[in-house]
């Protein structure tokens, strides 16, 4: 995608369809991730790279105009200069909306890194963080079941070090199962941390690329559950594995009214946040080896396999969306458009009202 074409379309693609315009639509409580705009965090930067056009201002204006009452922010959103994290805060607080960040792991490993990110998330007014371990994927990133045993090790350690601080600060934070932790890893790791300010991200999409059933990733994480992303998911089957695609909440293959159920009783001041990322699908090549080579043998049982077969794969879709060949114009709104349908599908079908509706 040319950059100066992008600039000329951002414009024009902000501003949104006539019935999410102007703060029309009707409010959910379903919160956005910053996440969800895929295609402005990665085109919209200027050609140096240095300035995010999509920031704190851009993010709080598109929940007010498609009716979200809250959204998820990246540190990295925030705009350089003294006032930058005031003028953030304000954006939010004048929209009434609430916040939550999204800290870099680097945060967690030491007293420092971890008081001043934490200080951030409350200049800010938020009220949470979600943190990913792994910023890729397991079976792409780990060549070796002893590699990953090692990152897991490591952050195990770092992490029970760091418990000291997790009770001084008193901030609440969601660990991401970030298509790198099974459920029962991930829950294994917040036992071991036994702090009630450490708990999960869930969610409800990404364990599908590690071949774990759905119901089983929200059963188990749910207990846990700091904040949520919500999602709904499509596969394609292919030579080599499947085809993993985010769709618009009621279009995939997730019982979502379900799982916000099971999070609600379990962990009722979680908040549900979506992200809905438009972009082509994510290849999981489990028939290979190369894919298996993380995991433990049991992780490749044939019964295990079966299971995933029978609850995903039989609900394959023929084709996934795709934004390759899409003009800057075209991704753009169909960004938007993705976002202010699963809204309203909250909204409307999953019952996420926001409290003044």
């Amino acid at each position: 995608m040319d950059r100066r074409r992008f600039f000329g379309a951002l414009g024009a693609a902000l501003a949104l369809p006539r019935d999410v315009a102007l703060g029309a639509a009707p409010r959910s409580s379903l919160w956005l991730a910053y996440t969800s705009f895929a295609v402005r965090l990665r085109y919209g930067r200027d050609t140096k790279g240095t300035t995010p056009p999509f920031g704190p201002e851009a993010l709080a204006e598109m929940c007010r105009r498609v009716g979200s009452t809250g959204a998820q922010l990246d540190f990295g959103q925030l705009q350089a200069g003294s006032d930058a994290i005031d003028r953030a805060a304000a954006a939010y607080r004048d929209r009434q909306l609430g916040l939550e960040v999204s800290m870099p792991s680097r945060a967690l490993e030491s007293p420092e890194a971890y008081a001043e990110a934490v200080a951030i998330a409350r200049a800010l007014g938020a009220r949470c963080a979600r943190v990913a371990l792994l910023s890729g994927r397991r079976y792409e990133t780990f060549e070796t079941a002893a590699a990953w045993q090692g990152f897991a090790s490591r952050w195990r350690e770092m992490l029970l070090r760091m418990r000291p601080e997790f009770e001084r600060h008193r901030f609440h934070v969601g660990i991401e199962n970030h298509k790198d932790w099974l459920a029962p890893e991930l829950v294994s790791l917040l036992r071991a941390i036994d702090s009630p300010y450490v708990g999960a991200c869930v969610d409800f999409g990404n364990n599908l690329a590690l071949l774990e059933d759905p119901d089983d990733t929200i059963a188990q994480l749910a207990p846990f559950a700091v904040t949520t992303h919500v999602k709904d998911m499509a596969v394609r089957v292919t030579r080599e594995g499947f085809e993993l695609s985010e769709v618009p909440l009621g279009q995939g293959l997730l019982p979502l009214a379900r799982y916000v159920g099971m999070i609600g009783k379990a962990r009722p001041d979680a908040r549900f946040c979506l992200e809905m990322m438009t972009r082509d699908p994510l290849v999981v090549p489990f028939r290979t080896d190369r894919y298996w080579a993380p995991f433990e043998a049991a992780s490749r049982a044939p019964a295990r396999l079966r299971a995933f077969e029978d609850r995903v794969l039989a609900r394959a879709t023929r084709d996934l969306p795709r934004v390759t060949g899409l003009a800057p114009e075209r991704q753009l709104a169909l960004e938007v458009d993705n976002v202010a349908a699963c809204v309203a599908h909250a909204r409307d079908v999953l019952h996420l009202e926001a409290p003044d509706a």
